[in-house]
């Protein structure tokens, strides 16, 4: 069993063991992690998944909980199916679009779990009762920050742009259920999922062009209202994360993932928009906590504060460590700097 993948194919009772290469499935299918080692999943999924639809890296932080399973079928044209995924990141860059020929547009249903999605300089968080698409022509990531279970579609890419000229606008943004059609798209495709095993194939033709043409319709209703990308939007997110992090300096366990849970980023997102505002992390923040210890030494409200105490106050937990941080960039110890200050 080494080395195969257990795909079965619904038609009739037949069951069919298929060599590792998934780029032969003939669809409807099913693929699951359940029969490999629990500690062999994710290496065996990390050699599959690129193939499954397109080339990309994935990556996962606790690989030995990490569970797979997809259940697809064709509808014609369209393709489409349910699935869960564990803990990951997936990256789709550029080298992996140059060697890719699939155009098809995929679109995601959150039915539990949660998961970033970041294209086109968007960056959003996807629950269940939403969905979104990504374009794969362009390079995008996705952070499942826990199990995910969902629907899926592959649309061909001339279905979507009959009507939508610039998918572009459109990708890695949340759809919920307040407008009429992504309401009646989102609920035709949960009843869809629970008979995807059961059609034959002129009725799979049909099925899948009513999703095509109510998803189709659910994204062009967006179109005049979804914010495209600006500079001043990502000026306002970074100015957002600069004030966070100076409104936590204190906090000893500030860090970049905290920072982007609170401002429903992924890490990803946050640290490419710090970067691009010039801010790096740990320099600024040891920088903007010696700034504020340096204020308190010199204050005459904290002369009873010890220089602990102080450093403590401002997010330090080790006071060598301050010492030798403050003595660096002040050029003279704190307790020093604290009595040249009050000596004038």
């Amino acid at each position: 069993m080494d080395g195969l993948i257990i795909l079965k194919h619904h038609y009739g009772h037949q069951s069919v063991k298929w060599h590792s290469s998934l780029r032969e499935i003939a669809m409807p299918s099913v693929y699951s992690l359940d029969s490999v080692p629990v500690k062999e999943r994710f290496a065996r999924y990390r050699d599959l998944v690129e193939t499954y639809y397109v080339p990309v890296s994935v990556e996962c932080n606790r690989p030995e909980r990490f569970n797979a399973w997809i259940n697809g079928t064709n509808l014609g044209a369209v393709t489409a199916g349910t699935a869960l995924l564990g803990e990951q990141d997936v990256d789709r860059r550029t080298e992996h679009i140059a060697r890719s020929e699939d155009d098809r547009v995929k679109l995601i249903v959150p039915l539990s779990g949660s998961i970033f999605v970041t294209q086109d300089s968007r960056n959003t968080l996807i629950r269940p009762g939403e969905f979104y698409v990504t374009d794969p022509t362009r390079p995008y990531q996705e952070s499942i920050v826990e199990d995910l279970t969902f629907l899926y579609f592959l649309f061909p890419r001339n279905i979507l742009t009959s009507k939508i000229s610039r998918i572009e606008n459109i990708t890695a943004t949340g759809f919920d259920r307040e407008r009429p059609y992504a309401r009646l798209a989102a609920d035709y495709a949960r009843s869809l999922s629970t008979v995807l095993d059961t059609f034959e194939q002129t009725a799979a033709s049909q099925a899948g062009a009513i999703a095509a043409d109510l998803f189709t319709m659910a994204l062009w209703e967006r179109m005049d209202e979804v914010k495209t990308h600006s500079t001043a939007h990502r000026s306002a997110q970074f100015r957002r994360a600069k004030a966070f992090i100076d409104q936590h300096l204190g906090d000893a366990n500030l860090d970049l993932e905290k920072i982007a849970a609170a401002m429903q980023l992924s890490t990803r997102y946050l640290r490419g928009l710090l970067s691009e505002g010039g801010l790096k992390y740990r320099r600024y923040v040891l920088e903007q906590r010696l700034a504020r210890c340096a204020k308190d030494l010199t204050v005459a409200c904290n002369l009873d504060s010890s220089i602990t105490e102080i450093a403590y106050r401002w997010g330090f937990f080790d006071s060598p460590h301050f010492s030798r941080s403050f003595k660096a960039f002040y050029g003279m110890s704190p307790r020093d700097y604290r009595a040249s200050n009050q000596s004038r």
